[in-house]
């Protein structure tokens, strides 16, 4: 393997300590919203042939799981950490930082950010988000196969940390809007490119598509462009990971079953399978590893029937103003779109009582929190509760351990004897709700929305009769996942094992 790292003018920069150079490649591209239900239908009319290729020379899953809550940021960290957010502390797109006294929010919109701050909000994501709030004990992805030799790189991915220097340059127009410095340093893999701000090593001068029309290159074409550079000069990393984000805004707009997003993406999908000389090249020089980071759950035709209003059902308790310090109020809202965090503030025993008022509402699908050492688990829809917790005579379909007491129909357990449990309408429920609960300080209620449903608060759009994520439900869980040029196969079908898989096949592949 040349491990040898170059400028653009083809100088060393340095040299790292030579590993086994891999029989194969590795590029894996996160196509957002990827589902396999509106995938089956693309595929019975041909309309994505690069995903056709690949699956008809591979593996296919349609029940990919996401970690929870399934919001991009809280995907990617599980992804490149391959735990879940009780270890890797991003707990979500929205959630409160208490050593800091704010709502953290990496951009539910623009809105959002103006009220809430909107330099704050961009260095979140710019720096604090790889650098301070994704847990430094906690290797990635990149880290661990740096360790072995192996080289890698990401593109517009917001979840990247690795071990080498990067500067990101920000354009004119974040520097007029916002008292961010010229320049942030950041830490990231060999290669990494982030759109406008960050573009590839070697390709600084060249053009991209990454104008203002563009979202500064956050799109699926720029990631295609910074693949395909890489491959026609040589310089494509061991492992690269992709992300085409286009997808996401088009379900957002349109419902769950769009799917002309996904099908441009396959496009861009072709466009990296070209680079190579021909697609049975790529596969013979390469594993390709395209997947879902969540689903999409299509939402109630108006905003009167699809939003659960929170400051209304909360309107005896209050809650600060976007931008002030947090603990002014009583309670505190971390708003994940379909999912949402309602922090006791000042630990006054408010748990049961705020649950209680969620409880009331039958457009609210779960509410749980931590008692004695437990998860306790209530539902609008059912009688009775659901305790449990880690470690116990019950294993469940991926290997897990539990304590199990109450009314199993609450969370869909369906049980297989008395010492082994599988799921149903929420995947890895027990290892989702536990560790959102883990995740973060201080003590707080997850609640979901039920399907079709999505919580609304001061700055939180809501997408009325399009599709939306975030929830505990299969609906916003479970995405495509297509593997081909290995025989190779994941242990289980979860984002948070993946990370596992990945450096298996390097090691399979010394």
């Amino acid at each position: 393997m040349d491990s040898s790292i170059e400028n653009e003018q083809g100088d060393y920069l340095y040299s790292r300590a030579p590993g086994s150079s891999p029989d194969k490649k590795v590029v894996m591209v996160m196509i957002d919203s990827l589902m396999g239900s509106t995938l089956d239908e693309s595929l019975e009319e041909g309309s994505v042939p690069a995903l056709e290729y690949l699956i008809e020379n591979g593996q296919y899953y349609k029940d990919l799981v996401a970690p929870f809550p399934s919001m991009s940021v809280t995907v990617e960290s599980t992804l490149i950490t391959g735990e879940m957010p009780d270890k890797h502390r991003v707990p979500g797109l929205s959630w409160f930082k208490q050593d800091e006294d704010r709502i953290v929010n990496y951009g539910s919109n623009w809105e959002f950010w103006r009220e809430n701050g909107l330099s704050q909000g961009l260095y979140d994501v710019l720096y604090n988000l790889n650098n301070e709030h994704l847990n430094k004990d906690i290797p990635t992805v990149f880290d661990d196969l740096d360790a072995q030799g192996f080289t890698s790189g990401a593109v517009n991915t917001v979840l990247y940390r690795g071990n080498t220097e990067h500067t990101l340059d920000m354009p004119p127009l974040t520097e007029q809007l916002s008292d961010l410095p010229g320049t942030i340093e950041t830490k990231g893999p060999d290669n990494l490119s982030f759109g406008r701000l960050k573009k590839p090593d070697g390709f600084e001068s060249e053009a991209f598509t990454d104008g203002i029309f563009n979202r500064a290159g956050l799109v699926d074409k720029y990631s295609m462009e910074a693949a395909q550079r890489l491959i026609k000069n040589n310089r494509q990393p061991d492992f690269l990971l992709l992300f085409f984000p286009d997808n996401d805004k088009e379900t957002h707009k349109h419902g769950s079953l769009h799917r002309d997003g996904f099908e441009k993406a396959d496009g861009c999908l072709q466009g990296i399978l070209n680079s190579y000389g021909s697609w049975e090249k790529a596969l013979e020089e390469n594993v390709f590893i395209i997947f879902g980071d969540h689903a999409q759950n299509q939402l109630n035709k108006t905003e009167e029937e699809t939003a659960i209003d929170l400051e209304s059902l909360y309107g005896d308790y209050y809650i600060a103003d976007l931008g002030d310090p947090v603990s002014e109020g009583d309670i505190g809202l971390g708003v994940n779109q379909r999912m949402a965090y309602i922090y006791d503030l000042h630990n006054r025993n408010l748990i049961p009582s705020l649950a209680g008022r969620a409880l009331n509402n039958p457009e609210i699908d779960i509410a749980a929190w931590l008692e004695d050492g437990w998860v306790k688990v209530m539902s609008p829809g059912h009688n009775g509760e659901l305790r449990f917790k880690r470690d116990g005579e019950i294993t469940d379909s991926y290997g897990q351990n539990w304590t199990v007491q109450g009314n199993e129909k609450i969370l869909d357990l369906n049980k297989k004897g008395e010492s082994e449990i599988s799921y149903g309408d929420y995947p890895d429920g027990l290892n989702h709700l536990e560790t959102a609960l883990k995740s973060h300080e201080p003590a707080k209620l997850v609640l979901t929305a039920r399907p079709g449903h999505s919580f609304y608060a001061d700055g939180i759009a809501v997408h009325e009769d399009g599709g939306e994520h975030g929830g505990l439900h299969k609906n916003d869980l479970l995405g495509a996942l297509v593997i081909a040029g290995t025989d190779q196969e994941p242990a289980t079908i979860r984002i948070v094992d993946l990370k596992n898989y990945i450096l298996n096949l390097f090691e399979d592949m010394e």
